[in-house]
C-alpha cells in the first residue's frame, strides 16, 4: 500500500511537471508569436534592384529601408513628436541609393498597381522635409539604365 501511494505521488508530480512545462511553452510561444522568412524584394522589385546597380556603379543601392532610419519627427511638441514617429514606423521605401560616403543621393520607388497616388505624395513631402528626394518610375513602363543614371544623377 505505500507503495501504491509512491507510485500515486510520483505519477502525479510527473503529470504536474509536464502540464508546467507545456503551458511555459505555450505561454513563451504567444509571447514571442509566429513568424516565418519572407522575400525581401518581389521578383519585379529584384530585376528593377539589378537594373539600379548596374545604372549607378559608384553608389550604394539599399532595397526595402525603413522610413524612419531616413527621417525623424522634429516638432517642437513632444505629443507631436510621437504622433508624427509612429506616422512613418511602419513605413519603408523601395529603394535608399548613397554615394560612397553612405549620403542619400535619393529614395527610388517603383510605382505599380498597389501605390496609391495620394498617399505617396505625403510620403514624398515628408521625406522633402527631412532634405531627401524622391524619384518614381512606373513598374509597367522600366527605363533603360542609362536613363534611370541621368534622372536620378542629373
Amino acid at each position: 500500500m505505500k507503495q501504491e501511494v509512491m507510485l500515486a505521488l510520483v505519477m502525479a508530480a510527473l503529470v504536474l511537471a509536464v502540464a508546467v512545462f507545456l503551458a511555459d511553452r505555450r505561454r513563451k510561444r504567444i509571447a514571442l508569436g509566429v513568424y516565418r522568412e519572407r522575400p525581401l524584394m518581389t521578383g519585379n522589385e529584384l530585376e528593377f534592384f539589378g537594373r539600379l546597380v548596374a545604372a549607378l556603379p559608384q553608389h550604394y543601392v539599399f532595397p526595402q529601408v525603413a522610413m524612419s532610419a531616413l527621417i525623424e519627427a522634429a516638432s517642437t511638441s513632444e505629443k507631436r513628436r510621437y504622433i508624427d514617429r509612429l506616422r512613418v514606423a511602419q513605413q519603408r521605401v523601395d529603394y535608399v541609393i548613397c554615394d560612397r560616403r553612405c549620403e542619400v543621393v535619393a529614395v527610388v520607388e517603383l510605382d505599380d498597381r498597389t501605390h496609391q497616388r495620394a498617399r505617396d505624395e505625403i510620403r514624398d513631402e515628408r521625406l522633402a522635409q527631412g532634405g531627401i528626394r524622391t524619384v518614381r518610375f512606373e513598374s509597367r513602363a522600366k527605363p533603360s539604365v542609362g536613363t534611370i543614371r541621368s534622372i536620378i544623377l542629373d
